[in-house]
This record gives C-alpha cells, structure tokens and sequence, in this order.
C-alpha cells in the first residue's frame, strides 16, 4: 500500500511561495512603460551631495484636462485676492492612501521640491514658484505671488515623488477679482527684446514620421553677441508651453548641456530644446533665463504648429 505524501505544513515557507507570483506581478507592472506620467529622469548630485532628478528628455505636453493622477489636493488662498497686490495661498495634498505630502516624502528635481506653474487665461502673466512645506502640519504647503491681471489663473504642480522618480502633476486654479481681460487671437511670434536683450527661438521642424520638434532659444546683447547666462534651478534655461485652453503644459529642459557640472559654470550660445506639441494650433512658450547671478527674466514666444 502506496503511503500518499503528507501535506505541505510549514507556514513559512507556504507564505513566501503564495507571496512570489505577487512580486513577479509588482516587478513587471513597476518595470512598464507610463505614458504620459513617466519622463525620463537623469539621477545627479548638487554641491551639497543630494540626490537631485534632472530631466533633460522631457519633450511631452501633458492635458491635465483628461489625464489625472491619484492624489487629492485642497487649494485655497489666504485673504482676499487682488491684482498688483501680494497674495498668499496654501494647499494640502493627500497620497492615494489618504496620507499627507509631505516634504520628505518629495524628491528634488531641478533643485527645489514642487514647481508650480501658475497663468493667467490670457496666458500673458505667468510665474514659476517654489511652494514651501509647513513646518507644524504635515502636507500643508505655502507660496505667494503678485498677480498683473485679474481674472482666472490656472496653476499646475509638477513634482517627484520619492518613492518613485516618476513625476506627478496636480492642476488647480484660483480668480483674482476684477474684469478680466478676454484672450486674443495669438499669431506666431518668435522674438521677443527685454532691455539690453534680444531672444529669439528658431524652429527646425520634426523629421519624417516623428513629432518632435526642435526648438533652438538664442541670447543675445544689442550688439549681436551671446550673453552670458548663468544657472537657473540645475539648468541654463526652463521653458514652458501653454496650450490656447491651458488645459495642460510641457516642461522643457535644454537637450545639449551638462547637467552633472551646471552650478559651477556659465553658458554662451544658443541651447536647444525638444517638443512634441499634441495637435496642430498657436503655444505660447515661456522661457525662464537668468542674465547675472541675481537676475532672472520671463521670456514669451508664440509658436505656431501645423497650417
């Protein structure tokens, strides 16, 4: 008589063999390809040797009017909201589990922890802030800006988790009081003088079957010469692209620059960014430089896709 084998007892053992199929199912899912929340991230090292996401792929525009991410965030302002006046504003973002966001859970990326991008619906006022993290209460953060216009503002939050260098975008807006300025019909303008600076952005269209198309930013003085631009947020220059709704944006970086040795130099000569616009239409781009240590200029160009 055949003695059938005893059953399988060991509960640790059957625990770590239950438990493997669901690692095989994270490691693959974690591995896929996300589009469009997964940019490519280069990992460097600021001077104070922090870990410091820089991502000069970034080409993507991403409508945040069909395309969301599984966090909450409660906005708000502090005080009443006019324009040409300081205002302040908070915001509270909870995690998929319900949990705050806080500063550490936020990874760097380009030197600072949130970038928020807010615009006006004309898209003729825009500002770049670094929300600052609550001291006392965990996910609370804090910014303020001086509004030109009244009306709505759109405001975007771009950010790396730490747990994942994949970015994450959060969209919210706000209204400042008074009549707003209604949006115009934009045409396509690619120079723009500031002072003693003449930018211009030239367009090299995308080759055979791609959408990518390049953009190519020049800095120059009155006299013709390249200016001298020196680091801006781990890069000699940000741009940004509005679509004419500001249903969404692209966060552009320069392709040809070394990102590992930025804060120690300055840069001359014309830097070069990729963008794949979703559709035909007029952009408007704002590119952000800085002229001399302390100086930072807002750059707006028009740039016209298709016919």
């Amino acid at each position: 008589m055949i003695t059938p084998p005893k059953p399988f007892t060991n509960p640790l053992l059957l625990s770590l063999l239950m438990g493997i199929p669901f690692v095989v199912l994270f490691v693959i899912a974690r591995n896929l390809p996300v589009e469009p929340c997964e940019f490519l991230h280069e990992e460097t090292y600021n001077e104070e040797g922090e870990l410091d996401y820089c991502g000069a792929d970034e080409t993507g525009f991403v409508d945040l009017s069909i395309r969301k991410w599984p966090m909450k965030i409660d906005f708000r302002p502090i005080g009443s909201l006019e324009k040409d006046e300081e205002c302040k504003f908070e915001f509270k973002i909870e995690k998929a589990d319900g949990s705050p966001l806080t500063s550490q859970d936020v990874a760097l990326s380009h030197t600072q922890k949130i970038h928020l991008l807010a615009v006006d619906k004309t898209l003729n006022d825009y500002h770049h802030i670094h929300p600052v993290a609550d001291s006392l209460f965990d996910g609370v953060w804090h910014f303020s800006l001086t509004p030109k216009l009244a009306g709505k503002y759109s405001v975007f939050l771009d950010f790396i988790p730490q747990k994942s260098p994949r970015r994450v975008l959060i969209s919210s807006s706000f209204e400042v009081v008074g009549k707003s300025q209604s949006p115009v019909k934009r045409e396509e303008c690619l120079v723009f003088s500031k002072e003693n600076f003449d930018f211009e952005l030239i367009k090299i269209p995308a080759e055979p079957g791609q959408d990518q198309i390049q953009l190519r930013l020049l800095a120059r003085d009155k006299k013709g010469h390249d200016i001298t631009l020196h680091p801006v947020m781990g890069a000699f220059a940000h741009m940004v692209a509005f679509d004419k709704n500001v249903n969404g944006f692209a966060h552009l970086h320069p392709l040809n620059e070394d990102l590992d040795n930025v804060q120690k130099t300055t840069f001359q000569g014309p830097l070069t960014f990729g963008f794949s616009p979703p559709g035909e239409g007029v952009y408007r781009l704002w590119a952000q430089v800085r002229t001399a240590i302390e100086e930072e200029v807002f750059i707006p160009f028009d740039l016209e896709i298709g016919s």
